[in-house]
């Protein structure tokens, strides 16, 4: 506790509120920590996403040695940084990050902000002659927040806060989305603890006051180390709730202008301190700091994998496609399962990461079939409908957008996404024999349109029994003009899209086993 006393006297996600309290990580994810290889035999903490890279302090190779062999003279945190996948992990080996601007100063923690290009930097504060010059372990440091965007590629300081100030500290900055609000830590004085979080608000490019959060936040030990999360979650570290010294993870949620009170995150918290947790945008992957037993030094910066917690609910109904009814009884085969609904909505609880066959296995309809799936998507109900159809034997439908080029009856692909939904009316409906009518307009010779027709049609039904249609159960049927559905006639004037309406292709079943 030591190490953080020094710095100061010298994470559509859901917040679910329930009896004033934010149940986010405790009701809805599980936290689930390892280490990671970017820990020394030192101090490493105030891990802070920066765009694709994951920043952190720690001390450079020649401070470490001069550290292990006892040599504490002109040693300071330096700011680092390591590359991170699309879900925040670490990919690439860590590399200094704002030498010039640090060199002579404690760096870290920081917070970016991408809406504005903002990073938050802390550096120790030398403006007090007191703390000048004076050995870090031995001095009383404090510390300050600028602001450094790049120019030019490079980190260039745009701006101080005004509220920096000599006599105490403010730092561990944590900024919202829209950069228009900053939390941050502070000792100064008339704060209800050691060290308070406090948040100031920037309007028209100017900062406001600082405002302590409150009792409900700080405490008469020191509160540091602000993340705010999706700008509704505030996690924070503390010593003044738990039972020890030692600093403790918690997270409190914003509803409207209140906030809820805080929850511990046990699945964090551990018998050292536990500080500095922040979480990718990607919600899967976060970073941490504490210097729990089994780590490799004083700190250690330590990986969590959000776990969601939650369930999903399927809620199915079966309706006819002409009446826009229910159908009553109807009975459904769900992952191999047969059921027959006595209520009119299926319900059943679904599995994580899972794709679910359903189809409908109705005597007398055309029946449905689809798969149901929760790969990738939030826990909840997911709604959906099984559509059939009545029909009888000798119905026919027309099906649409069945093309084939002049005098060709090769399938072409707008044909094929067509012929395909027959095939998975034939796959539902396993019991069916249908036959595959093809027509033409009148134009042409009848002999010549009753061989054209019968090619198109012998080629179609070869489509459908290549996608696993049993031959046996699909007849390949030419019609030449020999059913015009309209007056277009041999001699008879007709427009364009009359004689479309005659070239045409049906099925027309002819068993319902």
């Amino acid at each position: 506790m030591k190490r953080f006393l020094l710095l100061f006297m010298g994470i559509v996600p859901l917040m679910l509120a329930a009896q004033n309290k934010c149940m986010y990580f405790e009701k809805m994810v599980k936290l689930q920590s390892e280490k990671t290889s970017l820990n020394t035999s030192q101090s490493d903490f105030g891990p802070a996403f920066v765009g694709n890279e994951l920043w952190f302090s720690a001390y450079t190779d020649e401070e470490i040695v001069k550290l292990n062999s006892g040599d504490e003279k002109k040693i300071y945190y330096n700011l680092f940084s390591a590359k991170t996948g699309a879900k925040g992990n670490v990919t690439g080996s860590k590399v200094a990050e704002l030498d010039a601007l640090s060199e002579g100063y404690h760096s870290g923690p920081v917070s970016y902000c991408p809406a504005t290009g903002e990073l938050f930097v802390t550096l120790s504060n030398f403006e007090n002659p007191e703390v000048r010059n004076k050995v870090y372990q031995k001095a009383e440091i404090r510390l300050e927040i600028i602001i450094v965007k790049k120019q030019g590629g490079v980190w260039t300081k745009v701006a101080d806060l005004p509220f920096n100030d000599p006599t105490y500290s403010v730092g561990h900055p944590s900024v919202t989305s829209t950069g228009d609000t900053l939390y941050f830590t502070s000792d100064k004085p008339g704060s209800i603890g050691g060290t308070d979080i406090y948040m100031a608000v920037r309007t028209n490019g100017a900062w406001g006051e600082m405002i302590n959060l409150g009792d409900k936040i700080n405490t008469a030990g020191n509160e540091m180390f602000p993340f705010i999360y999706k700008d509704k979650i505030l996690v924070f570290a503390s010593n003044g709730r738990g039972d020890g010294e030692d600093l403790d993870l918690y997270a409190a949620g914003f509803f409207g202008d209140k906030i809820m009170e805080p929850n511990a995150l046990s699945d964090l918290n551990s018998d050292g301190d536990d500080f500095a947790f922040v979480i990718h945008p990607s919600d899967e992957i976060g970073y941490y700091t504490s210097n729990k037993t089994g780590g490799v030094g004083s700190d250690d910066i330590y990986k969590v994998t959000l776990e969601k917690l939650g369930k999903y609910e399927l809620e199915l109904v079966v309706m006819d496609r002409k009446t826009m009814q229910n159908v009553p009884n109807a009975r459904i085969s769900f992952a191999g399962v047969v059921s027959v609904l006595s209520d009119l909505i299926f319900k059943k609880e679904l599995e994580k990461d899972k794709t679910y066959s359903v189809s409908t296995n109705i005597d007398g309809f055309m029946n449905d079939s689809k798969t149901i799936s929760t790969v990738g998507k939030p826990f909840g109900v997911i709604r959906d409908t099984l559509w059939v159809e009545k029909v009888v034997v000798g119905q026919k439908f027309v099906m649409e957008n069945i093309y084939y080029d002049f005098d060709k009856w090769d399938i072409l692909p707008e044909s094929a996404i067509e012929l395909d939904k027959l095939v998975k009316v034939m796959q539902d409906n396993p019991g069916w024999k249908v036959e595959l009518g093809s027509h033409t307009d009148c134009r042409g010779s009848d002999p010549y349109n009753l061989v054209l027709s019968q090619k198109r049609s012998d080629s179609a039904v070869s489509y459908i029994v290549s996608k696993g249609i049993s031959s046996d159960r699909i007849i390949a049927k030419g019609y030449g003009e020999t059913e015009l559905v309209n007056k277009c006639d041999d001699g008879v004037p007709c427009s364009e899209e009359e004689h479309r309406q005659n070239r045409r292709t049906e099925f027309k079943i002819l068993e319902l086993n």
